[in-house]
């Protein structure tokens, strides 16, 4: 009893130990752990790790979304703008279509003259015409410069229409003097070579820079008459500078003795002076068969002096319908002088030239191959005489001439398109002198 009495108060106080420490520990661990906590990296967990990007993804979407949308928008209102465009085009394009018309005519030709070498030639012109007012229409004829190189502008102007007997003109002009040079169009003649008379003495084709007017004044039933006057910058010296063979002049210190007044053409440049030329066309017209022109011109063509260039023209052609046999034949005629004040190289040219055509179909040909698939083919024969004359104190004689005799025949489909063959007697020293010669050619109107 005695032992087991003094060992309980050991016990006790061991124990009571025990729990002393056991508290303090107890009671600092909390402390110690706490203190530790804010140093400790903080780890989400897998499932906020998953949302986070599955929200990432979802707003990618929405901004995919929302850019797929603002493109969406600014194709649409583009493709808006460009149907609108388009349509604004269409539209332009179709009033263009109907006021503008587009067209020209080509001309491909051989020529073999005796004693010169065998050659092609050719042209292309673009025809542009339009009106885009009742009253105002324009005109265009552009030399594309074939086989020469250098395009050019045989006319080109602008019509305001008043009233029948009165319409005013301007721009690149068609010079009125002479039937051929105004219908000097290949397609529309029927032989090859143009008359001596309108290559040296007219010097077509002639244009020129400046206004105009123009009418038609009926006279009767079957009576009319037409004009068209001019006030241009004219003819110039450069004729007198070719025939006098100047070192300065085109043919480069060699005499010309062919040159006429084609060199004298301006080329569309600026007047050589303050003087305008004035040329105009009258003609009277009988039951749309029967037609005579009368030209003149006048104006200066110096630079230095007053001295003046005069030329008179008359031109004619028959075509009698109504009567067999003779309503296939047409003639043609004209005449044209040049005087040129103080000059002697040349002083004055003349010339003129006389052509009969003859319109035929043999009945049989309808079966061959140039008439089978056409409505109303056509051949024609033709015969042109043609003279002109320079006087000019350039050679002992004093005088150029040039005699030449045309004989061809043509072919025509249709009226815009024709094959021409003729044969060409020449004598003289102007153009061709006494060479002969064969040539041939295919023109097309378009």
């Amino acid at each position: 009893m005695h032992q087991l009495f003094d060992a309980s108060p050991l016990r006790n106080y061991t124990s009571r130990t025990i729990a002393i420490l056991a508290l303090l520990f107890w009671g600092s661990c909390p402390t110690f752990l706490l203190a530790q906590l804010p140093n400790l990296p903080s780890q989400p967990s897998i499932q906020s790790l998953e949302d986070r990007k599955e929200d990432s993804i979802e707003e990618l979407k929405r901004k995919v979304e929302q850019i797929q949308k603002q493109h969406q928008k600014e194709l649409s209102e583009l493709q808006e703008r460009l149907g609108s465009v388009e349509k604004r085009q269409s539209t332009l394009s179709d009033e263009i279509g109907q006021a503008v018309k587009l067209g020209g005519y080509g001309l491909a030709s051989f020529e073999d003259f005796r004693d010169r070498k065998t050659t092609y030639d050719g042209k292309m012109e673009l025809l542009i015409s339009g009106q885009f007012h009742d009253r105002i229409r324009f005109y265009n004829e552009i030399d594309l410069g074939v086989p020469h190189g250098t395009a050019e502008v045989e006319q080109g102007y602008v019509d305001l229409l008043l009233t029948q007997p009165f319409n005013f003109r301007a721009g690149v002009l068609l010079t009125p003097f002479g039937k051929f040079n105004l219908d000097h169009f290949d397609p529309r003649q029927d032989l090859t070579d143009r008359p001596v008379v309108a290559r040296r003495i007219t010097p077509t084709t002639w244009s020129d820079l400046g206004v105009g007017a123009f009418g038609l004044v009926p006279l009767g039933d079957t009576l009319k008459a037409t004009y068209e006057i001019q006030v241009i910058n004219g003819l110039t010296d450069k004729f007198t500078a070719a025939a006098q063979g100047t070192s300065t002049s085109s043919t480069g210190g060699v005499v010309a003795q062919d040159i006429g007044l084609r060199d004298a053409r301006t080329g569309l440049r600026t007047d050589n002076n303050g003087n305008k030329a004035v040329v105009g066309r009258g003609t009277l017209k009988f039951l749309d068969q029967y037609e005579v022109g009368v030209s003149g011109y006048r104006g200066a063509y110096k630079e230095t002096s007053n001295d003046q260039i005069v030329g008179t023209s008359l031109d004619a052609e028959f075509r009698p319908r109504g009567v067999p046999f003779w309503e296939d034949f047409v003639f043609k005629a004209e005449y044209a002088r040049f005087d040129i004040e103080n000059s002697s190289a040349p002083s004055s040219l003349w010339g003129y030239y006389a052509q009969l055509n003859y319109r035929f179909w043999p009945a049989f040909l309808n079966q061959t191959v140039l008439g089978r698939h056409f409505s109303n083919p056509a051949l024609t024969l033709v015969g042109r005489y043609g003279y002109a004359r320079i006087n000019t104190t350039a050679v002992s004689e004093g005088k150029l001439t040039e005699n030449t005799t045309v004989i061809g025949l043509n072919y025509r489909p249709v009226p815009d398109y024709v094959i021409k063959v003729e044969y060409q007697f020449n004598s003289g020293q102007i153009e061709r002198k006494s060479l002969d010669g064969f040539l041939a050619s295919v023109s097309w109107l378009f």
